[in-house]
């Protein structure tokens, strides 16, 4: 279980690492697609890991919210690198590969539904879950408003530093 919970915590500072890159580049480079594709899979990983140190008797809600946010992180490990490889904007790709609207809204579900459980569990402090929650929220609604890309970047920071703070704390018991 240690080494999902590293997953976890790699993972999410891969995904932080493209985020502040992504704002001191001003925007995309291959290093925050590589970087966002390395996030998807660790943290597809390490979302067992989370989910195992709340969960220590079984629990129907939480098995199927880390099974959903889990699968749509695995998913989703190559859309980063094929928006990439395809030349066209993120909304561009989407249009023409609708189908990962699909993984994205499935991963909304499970995310949100992980927020939940760690607020309903109480293992982790139930400020990670509304922050989860928050995060999830802002980064799907934010592009939708037209929000600035800093304040969803900062969204994405703070989110990713939750989840390592998660896995972090309770390296020592894994």
């Amino acid at each position: 279980m240690k080494y999902l919970i590293y997953s976890a915590i790699l993972g999410f500072g891969l995904w932080m690492g493209s985020e502040i890159i992504e704002i001191i580049q001003g925007g995309y480079s291959p290093v925050v697609y590589y970087l966002t594709a390395g996030y998807h899979f660790f943290a597809g990983l390490g979302i067992w890991g989370l989910y195992k140190k709340q969960t220590p008797v079984k629990n129907t809600f939480n098995t199927i919210s880390a099974s959903i946010a889990s699968i749509s992180y695995l998913v989703l490990t190559l859309f980063p690198v094929q928006v990439m490889n395809s030349g066209l904007s993120m909304a561009d790709f989407l249009e023409q590969h609708p189908l990962y609207k699909l993984g994205g809204g499935i991963w909304l579900g499970g995310m949100l539904l992980f927020s939940i459980s760690v607020i309903k569990t109480s293992y982790f402090p139930r400020w990670s879950g509304l922050m989860i929650l928050l995060g999830t929220l802002i980064f799907t609604i934010g592009p939708l408003l037209t929000w600035p890309m800093i304040l969803i970047n900062i969204n994405n920071i703070l989110f990713a530093a939750t989840v390592m703070y998660m896995g972090a704390k309770n390296l020592d018991t894994a």
